[in-house]
């Protein structure tokens, strides 16, 4: 993070983030346009999933066996509390992804004030099927009448995603050497549930908390987004480019 000492150095680098994470966030979607048949479901669990034609990809099975697992360990537990059955084939899911910004409680401290802030990861996403984003998730465990039958989609979607990543490593690499290195993580909403991220290899970071607290102060809102690192633009890695050059070095 660069050094910033005043609400209008904060303000300058606010807007240089926002612009550089309007062009990498253009960036982003073109690639997962291009790179979305490699998350079908169906192309890992087969005939295991509902759909058109027919499908047996191998490992298909024990892919379906761990998705199996995770429910089990997962779904029949709060804050789901859904029952342990689950058979193939499943339902159809869809294969479109979502992107949303990662988001997470910030607890900035002051002399005599502490106030929590919603804050805005701009370089970072939640990756999820399409509409089964966290915000309508949240709706869905906050809903005393929901349908449990589409909160097991939601549930499913989900760990079908983390799986299906799981078995295709080339996916992750090829992400990784386009500088959006794909993880997995937990939301304290959603208990155990893996969510998966992707990010930027640019890196962003919060400032210190006072101009945290006089931000919100100044917006009216408990509200934050991070700062992006101007470094890092600098040091982006080439992974094929570092081994290569290891090997040329290797070989005298």
């Amino acid at each position: 993070m660069e050094d910033i000492h005043t609400t209008r150095e904060l303000l300058a680098l606010r807007k240089l983030t926002r612009a550089i994470g309007d062009v990498i966030t253009t960036q982003l979607k073109e690639y997962l346009v291009t790179l979305t048949p490699l998350f079908r479901q169906r192309a890992v669990f087969g005939d295991n999933i509902q759909g058109s034609g027919k499908e047996s990809p191998k490992g298909a099975d024990q892919a379906f066996a761990e998705l199996q697992g995770l429910y089990q360990t997962i779904a029949t537990k709060p804050p789901f509390s859904l029952t342990r059955d689950l058979k193939a084939p499943l339902m159809q899911m869809t294969p479109a992804l979502d992107l949303t910004p990662w988001e997470y409680d910030h607890a900035a401290k002051t002399d005599g004030d502490t106030r929590t802030i919603t804050v805005t990861c701009p370089l970072k996403w939640v990756l999820t099927y399409a509409s089964y984003t966290p915000q309508r998730l949240k709706e869905l465990l906050a809903d005393r009448n929901r349908d449990d039958g589409v909160l097991q989609q939601f549930v499913l979607h989900y760990l079908a995603l983390h799986v299906v990543i799981s078995k295709r490593p080339g996916l992750t690499r090829l992400l990784d050497i386009l500088h959006f290195p794909l993880g997995s993580g937990n939301l304290a909403a959603f208990g155990g549930l893996p969510v998966t991220y992707i990010q930027s290899s640019i890196s962003t970071s919060l400032p210190p908390d006072q101009l945290v607290i006089e931000s919100s102060e100044l917006s009216g809102k408990d509200a934050f987004e991070e700062l992006v690192a101007i470094s890092d633009i600098e040091t982006l890695r080439d992974p094929l480019k570092e081994r290569l050059r290891e090997l040329v070095t290797g070989r005298g």
